[in-house]
């Protein structure tokens, strides 16, 4: 097996937790590789069986942070980089909106060693089971059996979270006069809940959609100028620094990772 990345799709009700779960897998005589993996605000919970693997973000080099045993990633706001091995074998827990919070009922960024090392002893009978498919099964009872119920001030994000995929709409507000709640209250909750503010999901969602635009065009037929155009940015400058936030890299470098395969994004789903 030289690499493998596989998808296991997730039922209802996990569904309203999980999104997917993601396998990668190499085998002995793979070519150690650097790869990168696009920003996305879904929060991860990553279990690694292999050794460790070194990762950074945006422009950075591949330093001293790995990923030993258990690892959360997200909101995940600049490029990741991470070192592919020889017998890599990480399975990744993508969230839906609320799952993580869910799950750990802390908010992303409260979330402390002691909570992750509780996860060591189903690390231990996720190591000694030999098959992905299995280990998803088993991620499946434990996630369905050990999260919480959303809690009631999350419902009114979950509901309006469609508002996210028309234009023309300013979440917050419309999620506030819905729920008869204020702007800041909605914004104060969509930190505790998911881990980012309305406004900082809807720069990314612009962004996302300039990168899933460039993935699906010829690097020859790229018009930059239809680019800052179509997805609202005021000029060349505008784009080239969410860019620059988002990969620590240029349009033009960008180009050349998508031509040579390093680049992977999320599997593609609901826009938000």
């Amino acid at each position: 097996m030289a690499f493998a990345g596989t998808h296991f799709e997730v039922s209802p009700p996990l569904s309203d937790i999980v999104k997917h779960f993601y396998v990668m897998q190499s085998g002995g005589d793979f070519v150690t590789t650097t790869a990168h993996l696009s920003p996305n605000y879904e929060m991860m919970l990553l279990f690694n069986f292999g050794a460790p693997v070194r990762f950074s973000f945006a422009a950075d080099p591949l330093g001293s942070m790995q990923i030993d045993k258990v690892a959360v990633l997200g909101p995940l706001r600049k490029m990741l980089n991470y070192e592919l091995l020889p017998e890599t074998d990480l399975l990744a827990v993508v969230f839906n909106l609320d799952g993580f919070y869910r799950l750990f009922q802390v908010p992303a960024d409260a979330l402390n060693a002691e909570q992750l090392h509780q996860l060591d002893d189903l690390w231990e009978v996720l190591k000694r089971t030999p098959s992905s498919a299995e280990r998803v099964d088993l991620l499946k009872d434990y996630i369905s059996t050990a999260t919480y119920p959303a809690e009631e001030g999350a419902l009114p994000l979950l509901n309006g979270a469609d508002y996210f995929n028309d234009p023309f709409i300013q979440p917050a507000k419309a999620i506030a006069a819905d729920a008869d709640l204020s702007e800041r209250t909605v914004q104060l909750r969509f930190k505790k809940y998911v881990g980012y503010s309305p406004k900082e999901m809807l720069r990314f969602l612009r962004f996302k959609q300039v990168i899933n635009n460039i993935e699906h065009n010829a690097a020859d037929t790229i018009d930059w100028f239809d680019l800052i155009h179509d997805f609202g940015y005021h000029d060349q400058s505008h784009l080239i620094k969410d860019f620059q936030h988002y990969l620590g890299t240029s349009p033009e470098t960008f180009i050349k990772q998508i031509a040579r395969k390093e680049f992977c994004t999320t599997k593609p789903g609901r826009r938000y």
